[in-house]
């Protein structure tokens, strides 16, 4: 019995110092082993189903677009149309929309005797709402204003009818009426910005009262003013003041103004693309609001100082003087007939300095202006 257990001792002693070997000589069949006896991973969550294409919904979202753009062909065309051309003045309108669909709004109007209604406005939201009241104010001003004689009258009939129209809806409206060949303009203001007259300084014709739609009597008072020869007049929405940065400061009128006065002689034209170039400049490009300007400018009474400032404003002041000795050496024409004759042999010259493209812009503007004094005289 001993040598029997001596036996067992032995062979157990003999395989426990041969762990060790067996493991460095088969360490992977035994963690393999280990492996397989432990129980498997759990089975991989089912794909989620392919999204459910809604084709009702897609439907109705092609509609809701097809109608914004009609709502924005029936919006450019109420603005569109309404340029004028003025015998004496030169006149440019511009309206940038936040969105797609904007509220802001100007109109203009011939009326009795010779004046000339112009209007200004801003209805209160954006988007297709602030869309569709703006059509409707601009219906009802132009009813309004064929019916009354005065700007206070008018704007007082089209608050009532705005009230009437336009429920829980604001609207802030500048309505003036020019006479042309004075330069005299009388208006009157329901809340709006206060127009300027840009001469050798700025000026504020500072006339105010309530916005359209808030009191059903609201009556308004109204402002005179001259404007001279050379002399512009800016109309413009509080979106172009107000118009944000991305670190949230607003351009302010203080810029506004400094923008205007560092050229107060350039044209309605040139001004207006400076103002829209500082307005995308100091937003990026994103209007937190509409943004929208008439700029008016009384033409000089010299037609020879006019024409100066219609080659000025094509190639710009610096050019100025050196075009104008190349092209008429000192024989400057008298009177508009004899600038019509002189533009044909014009056309070379002035292609040879500015190109082609440059020089027919030239002629055409210069054309233009003779048309302009051709019809006040």
């Amino acid at each position: 019995m001993a040598a029997r257990n001596g036996r067992v001792l032995s062979e157990l002693v003999i395989r426990r110092r041969m762990w060790p070997s067996l493991l460095a000589h088969h360490p992977r069949s035994l963690i393999t082993a280990r492996r397989s006896a432990a129980p498997p991973d759990p089975p991989s969550p089912p794909s989620p189903p392919p999204p459910v294409i809604d084709e009702a919904a897609q439907r109705r979202a092609r509609e809701i677009e097809q109608e914004l753009q009609l709502a924005r062909d029936i919006q450019q065309g109420l603005l569109l149309e309404a340029a004028p051309h003025l015998p004496g003045w030169e006149v440019t309108a511009i309206s940038l929309p936040a969105r797609d669909l904007g509220g802001d709004l100007y109109d203009f109007l011939p009326l009795a005797d010779g004046r000339h209604g112009i209007m200004i406005g801003d209805v209160s939201g954006k988007g297709l709402p602030a869309a569709l009241r703006m059509a409707v104010a601009r219906t009802v001003f132009r009813h309004e204003a064929r019916r009354n004689a005065d700007p206070a009258t008018t704007l007082a009939a089209v608050n009532r009818g705005v009230l009437s129209e336009i429920p829980h809806g604001m609207v802030t409206m500048l309505y003036l009426q020019l006479e042309p060949r004075s330069g005299v303009i009388c208006c009157a203001n329901a809340g709006h910005t206060f127009p300027l007259i840009v001469t050798d300084e700025l000026r504020e014709l500072e006339v105010s009262g309530l916005p359209l739609g808030v009191d059903h009597e609201s009556e308004y008072t109204e402002l005179s003013a001259a404007i001279a020869p050379g002399e512009s007049l800016l109309l413009y929405t509080d979106g172009l003041i107000e118009a944000e940065g991305p670190d949230g400061q607003i351009l302010g009128f203080e810029r506004l103004a400094a923008l205007v006065m560092a050229q107060p002689q350039r044209k309605p034209r040139a001004l207006a693309a400076a103002l829209v170039h500082e307005v995308r400049s100091w937003t990026n490009g994103v209007l937190s609001d509409d943004v929208t300007m008439v700029i008016l400018r009384r033409r000089l009474l010299d037609l020879t100082a006019e024409i100066r400032s219609v080659i000025a404003d094509v190639v710009g002041s610096d050019r100025l003087e050196p075009l104008w000795d190349a092209l008429f050496a000192g024989d400057i024409p008298a009177d508009a007939e004899a600038w019509r004759d002189l533009l044909p042999r014009l056309q070379a010259p002035a292609q040879a300095m500015l190109g082609r493209g440059l020089a027919r812009e030239l002629i055409q503007q210069i054309r233009l202006t003779l048309d302009d004094y051709r019809e006040v005289a």
